[in-house]
């Protein structure tokens, strides 16, 4: 019943965002995947993930997490490389993000560029330095980016990650608290995936 009425829920796909520019001009393919949060979209070409998400709907005032639904790709039998990462990706870390480090992360488009953009640097820097359990300021990735002035710029790349969970934005946070989530709309999402990493000094 639990998961009739989550997939009734997730049914609703949530508007396009604007396509962010990717590394290359591949056709991409769209993948669900159902994990403890409900339904990840990832859209991706066979070279890399272009854009990563939860599915429908989703706010603070409905989020409903289930923690023992596991991670199983939908409706798809032939799928490229990246994809099959991507699932032992999330596979491990919504068991036991510890374990992350006996994984690869799934490759990313936007990485793969010769010359990175502000805003792909800053989402390269915070997937390669900063793992499960720790969390970073917005002042202190700035500094780590050898750039302390940047750090509206470094808000401003959080709110416009393209690849939520894999690149993430929910490990950085205010001096003075959690720091916003989606725009504010998604904090009890973002404490629960702090919590899921051992972190629970925070409240939404």
């Amino acid at each position: 019943m639990q998961l009739l009425k989550a997939k009734a829920f997730f049914s609703k796909v949530a508007p396009k965002a604007k396509k962010p520019k990717t590394a290359c001009q591949l056709p991409e393919s769209e993948y669900r995947f159902w994990s403890p949060l409900g339904c990840i979209t990832v859209r991706a070409c066979e070279s890399g993930l272009h854009t990563t998400g939860l599915q429908g709907d989703l706010s603070d005032e409905n989020f409903a997490p289930n923690p023992n639904q596991g991670v199983k790709l939908l409706g798809s039998n032939k799928v490229p490389q990246v994809i099959k990462k991507c699932e032992i990706w999330f596979r491990t870390y919504f068991d036991d993000p510890k374990n992350m480090n006996t994984v690869e992360r799934p490759d990313i488009c936007v990485f793969k560029k010769s010359n990175l953009a502000f805003r792909e640097l800053v989402w390269k820097t915070l997937a390669d330095t900063v793992g499960p359990g720790e969390v970073i300021t917005y002042g202190a990735l700035a500094d780590r980016l050898k750039n302390p002035g940047a750090v509206r710029a470094v808000g401003s790349a959080m709110r416009n990650n393209p690849n939520g969970i894999i690149v993430p934005c929910h490990r950085v946070v205010r001096t003075s608290g959690l720091g916003l989530y989606h725009g504010g709309t998604l904090q009890s999402v973002k404490v629960w995936l702090l919590n899921h990493e051992g972190i629970t000094k925070y409240s939404k």
